[in-house]
C-alpha cells in the first residue's frame, strides 16, 4: 500500500499508480470525509459522469476468496477475531 506525507501546508501528493488506476486528470474534483478514524478522497463525477449501477457488479470478487470454501473460512476466522 502506498504511503503519502502531509506536507506543512497539509497538501499531499497521490501515487501515480493511484492516479493512473483511479484514472484521475490534472484539475479533476475530489470529495474527502473522515469516517471512523479514517480518510477517504473519492473522485467527485459530475451528474451526467455518474455511473450505472451496474458498473458495480462483480467489485468485490475474490475479496473473500474464490471458492465458497475459501469464503467460508475467511469468513470464520473474521469471526474467531471477534472480541467476546
Amino acid at each position: 500500500m502506498p504511503e503519502i506525507r502531509m506536507r506543512p501546508k497539509h497538501q499531499v501528493t497521490l501515487p501515480a499508480s493511484v492516479v493512473r488506476e483511479a484514472k484521475l486528470k490534472p484539475d479533476d474534483r475530489l470529495t474527502v470525509t473522515f469516517i471512523n478514524g479514517s480518510i477517504i478522497i473519492t473522485p467527485k463525477h459530475d451528474a451526467k459522469d455518474q455511473e450505472d449501477i451496474m458498473s458495480f457488479a462483480g467489485i468485490g470478487h475474490g475479496l473473500w476468496g474464490n471458492t465458497p470454501e475459501e469464503v467460508d473460512q475467511t469468513l470464520c476466522n473474521m469471526k474467531n477475531s471477534w472480541e467476546r
